[in-house]
């Protein structure tokens, strides 16, 4: 990804753009645990749809992504599965998925590398007091990540939860965060970029079910293997499907490489411990 902050939709529309599908040997190596889906146990799985014009040429893909154990470890995997002809067909072999930390940004013990005076943030009719503070993340070859947060300080904002991806690491945001600013910097590449919230409640519908969402934007602009890079995405966030996004739109540019995508969840089901969250037709 050009800034290491990049959604991990993403991937896929580059690996299309890139025509990774086609003339790729088969690893022999064990495959490295994949980040990501942690709210998600075994038996949850998400379709969606991605609509991707690379440089002007259209495509479509869609997608199923399921979540299952290992039968001797017990540990998740992945599935993914690509809609051919009439059925979703697997892409390859389950891949093995980190272990699910579920553990907040303060859990974590992130601590912050300066702090600012408070601020009043206004999104929508109503105002919000909040501390802001800057985190800063040391990656491999030099690359170093700043973060800064706005964070209600009512104690009343519960967020849907979200991630970051930093130094290729999947790094809760707090769910009190209203706002966000980054910077990355390393050996060819030089990134800035802001999170913001355009909506605390909008609704969208995945089959027949009413999703309540949290809706942001990141804008992110700077070089990237010595070349210019753009990023806008518009991204639904739901406590229905936490940590996931039910819909994700991109622009993004990486020297004459353009990519415009609207990735779409079309229907999913969580299975949790205690309770299963799944969008079903209304009758």
């Amino acid at each position: 990804m050009p800034s290491k902050l990049l959604i991990p939709m993403l991937s896929l529309l580059f690996a299309f753009a890139a025509g990774a599908a086609e003339g790729v040997s088969p690893t022999t190596q064990p495959a490295k645990p994949l980040e990501g889906y942690r709210y998600m146990n075994a038996g949850s799985w998400i379709i969606s749809e991605a609509q991707i014009q690379t440089n002007g040429t259209p495509a479509s893909i869609k997608r199923k992504v399921l979540v299952t154990s290992e039968p001797s470890t017990g540990a998740r995997v992945m599935q993914e599965c690509r809609w051919t002809m009439d059925a979703f067909e697997p892409t390859g072999p389950a891949q093995p998925l980190a272990t699910a930390d579920r553990r907040g940004f303060d859990e974590l013990g992130f601590t912050a590398h300066s702090t600012g005076p408070d601020q009043v943030l206004t999104i929508g009719r109503k105002r919000y007091v909040c501390s802001v503070s800057t985190y800063l993340f040391e990656g491999g070859e030099g690359r170093t990540t700043l973060l800064t947060l706005w964070r209600d300080k009512s104690g009343a904002t519960q967020l849907p939860p979200r991630t970051m991806s930093i130094n290729n690491h999947d790094v809760p945001l707090p769910q009190d965060a209203l706002q966000a600013d980054f910077t990355v910097e390393g050996p060819r590449v030089s990134t800035k970029g802001q999170r913001r919230i355009v909506s605390l409640a909008s609704p969208l519908r995945v089959n027949g079910l009413t999703c309540n969402c949290l809706v942001e934007v990141t804008q992110s602009q700077g070089t990237s293997n010595d070349k210019p890079m753009s990023l806008v995405t518009r991204e639904w966030f739901t406590h229905d499907l936490p940590g996931e996004r039910l819909r994700t739109v991109t622009a993004m540019s990486v020297g004459a490489m353009r990519v415009e995508s609207d990735v779409t969840v079309l229907d999913f089901h969580v299975e949790r411990l205690n309770a299963t969250v799944h969008a079903m037709p209304t009758e």
